[in-house]
């Protein structure tokens, strides 16, 4: 008779720290004394339905340090919807080794399979406590204040926007217009971070376009055009998704659907340099970082990396306690400096909902960010670079 099991896994896109997560959990589960085994699912919920799972017990303080500090997903990750027998196959594999508690890191369709699984296994009299640890550094879980990956990827499109800015102006006697591709699905968290540490208006982004306000071609271009005569070039930020009045997506390529049931929609960046060069006459490329955005280790925020490892570790707490049913949850009591406090948050209240960026964080004519915005993600970054020089 094997022993009763804690099963961790990971899901959905990996982040610069989801691994901070899992560390959080496996040192956690050894401290507290009420897991005889810790294993972890290989490539998420693919792992039960293929039997794949790894001992983890053997990790010690520095293995979980490194953990920590590692970029994408060790356990490696999936993108596996669940169907209506593959829970019951789940279930099965939970009674078969005796998995008794069962953690798992991802986004709202992970939360959404967690849920599942908990009813399911409760309707086939197996008893195992469920617990999910947020992560999207699309940033669009409800119930949370923010979500573990997102300042990491962040502070990526912070930094990177104003090193590309400096790399356009450079060569702003060829190059004229550029235009930032970012992750995010149907919310402009990420696109509006690469204003953050925007200094002046020679800085980029001169033009910013979200899910959350429709895309309107002459607008777009009249602000392109003002930003190249004032400023001389211009960068464009994009979220991958934008959608013109009609709920048309700009991207002129899409690619079906997930296996959620999410469009993959490419080539905005593409779609939008292409306008630009053929109305107002000037050279325009495109930038698409793609996964880099979420595993680049030299952007890594050393805040969302130690707020992702105590979720970790609280869910694990939570399962301990002999509770399930719930996600942690990460909260922000007023007043300064900033700091981070925890709570939970039921499954079915976060599974398959997303949130979107307020209307009150973006700037009213599609120029930046509000002073609102830059309050509430500027902590989530860690410290910000050294300024840059540049000739007038």
């Amino acid at each position: 008779m094997s022993a009763p099991k804690l099963v961790v896994g990971q899901s959905g896109g990996p982040t610069q720290v989801i691994n901070a997560s899992l560390a959080g959990v496996i040192e956690a589960a050894a401290g507290c004394g009420v897991f005889p085994e810790v294993w972890g699912l290989r490539h998420g919920i693919e792992g039960a339905l293929n039997g794949e799972m790894v001992h983890l017990d053997h990790l010690g303080a520095g293995d979980l340090d490194r953990l920590a500090r590692t970029p994408s997903a060790a356990l490696g990750s999936c993108r596996h919807k669940l169907g209506p027998g593959d829970y019951a196959r789940v279930v099965d594999f939970f009674r078969q080794h005796d998995v008794r508690w069962f953690c798992y890191a991802g986004g709202n369709d992970s939360m959404d399979t967690c849920h599942q699984l908990a009813r399911t296994a409760a309707e086939a009299g197996h008893e195992v406590h469920v617990y999910g640890v947020p992560k999207t550094i699309d940033n669009d879980l409800v119930e949370t204040d923010h979500c573990p990956g997102y300042g990491s990827a962040a502070r990526y499109w912070a930094t990177a926007t104003l090193e590309a800015t400096l790399d356009l102006a450079a060569m702003r006697t060829y190059d004229r217009v550029l235009v930032l591709e970012c992750m995010g699905r149907n919310a402009g968290w990420l696109a509006a971070a690469t204003a953050l540490y925007k200094r002046d208006a020679c800085d980029g982004p001169h033009v910013l376009l979200t899910p959350e306000r429709p895309f309107e071609a002459e607008p777009f271009l009249a602000r392109v055009d003002d930003t190249l005569r004032t400023v001389g070039h211009c960068v464009v930020a994009t979220s991958e998704t934008i959608r013109g009045a009609g709920g048309e997506y700009v991207a002129q390529a899409r690619s079906g659907s997930d296996r959620f049931g999410h469009p993959v929609v490419t080539a905005v960046g593409e779609t939008l340099a292409q306008l630009v060069s053929e109305r107002l006459g000037v050279k325009a490329r495109a930038v698409k970082p793609g996964t880099l955005q979420r595993t680049s280790a030299a952007h890594t925020s050393p805040v969302d990396r130690e707020e992702a490892r105590e979720a970790g570790r609280q869910a694990t707490r939570h399962l301990a306690r002999g509770e399930s049913g719930g996600m942690v949850t990460l909260l922000r009591p007023a007043g300064e400096p900033y700091h981070c406090a925890f709570g939970v948050a039921p499954l079915e209240a976060i599974a398959n909902r997303e949130r979107r960026l307020p209307d009150d964080f973006l700037a009213p004519d599609s120029g930046g960010i509000t002073p609102e915005f830059v309050a509430y993600a500027s902590p989530l970054l860690g410290p910000a670079p050294d300024a840059f020089y540049q000739l007038a």
